[in-house]
């Protein structure tokens, strides 16, 4: 390892005309400047850095939600019904066949939940629904939870309470 030194110049005489030595090491302005300026391009690039990060988890979330998504349809194809409602963060029964191996509904940061909703009542406006069937994504992580809304929302209905995200898929 090679330590820092801060030389001072020699003069040397050669041939009769006066030569100074090249200096080794850096002067502390020199290093003051470089952290200086990799100080600034650290601040410049670390929320740059969080955004892309806080999508790339956000992206993961969506490819889930997707994967849950399509098994439910696919077993209501085979079936001609929906998967039971299961226990939070447990695949439902019956639809362990139709994921990938070893696919968990608990992730690092957030849970899924297959939401099989009976109406009895109906709902306000449409008296005649009997069911709602929807996946929720469950994470305390507020920024996470708003990304996955912002990737997931657009044309299916969907709400917010509190750190559960609940998609719609179908209301029957």
């Amino acid at each position: 390892m090679r330590l820092l030194r801060f030389v001072r110049p020699q003069a040397r005489w050669s041939r009769g005309a006066r030569h100074v030595e090249s200096r080794r090491g850096f002067t502390m302005i020199e290093m003051l400047t470089v952290a200086m300026v990799i100080g600034t391009l650290a601040r410049m690039a670390t929320p740059e850095f969080h955004g892309a990060l806080l999508k790339a988890r956000a992206a993961g979330v969506a490819g889930d939600f997707e994967t849950v998504r399509v098994a439910v349809l696919n077993y209501h194809a085979d079936h001609l019904e929906w998967p039971p409602d299961g226990y939070p963060g447990q695949v439902p029964k019956g639809l362990a066949p139709y994921l990938p191996d070893n696919f968990s509904f608990v992730r690092q940061g957030y849970r899924l939940d297959w939401e099989n909703w009976i109406l009895h009542d109906g709902l306000p406006k449409h008296p005649e629904s009997g069911a709602l069937l929807g996946i929720s994504i469950v994470t305390t992580d507020r920024e996470l939870g708003q990304a996955a809304v912002d990737l997931l929302g657009g044309g299916m209905g969907h709400y917010t309470l509190g750190s559960t995200y609940t998609f719609i898929i179908e209301r029957i």
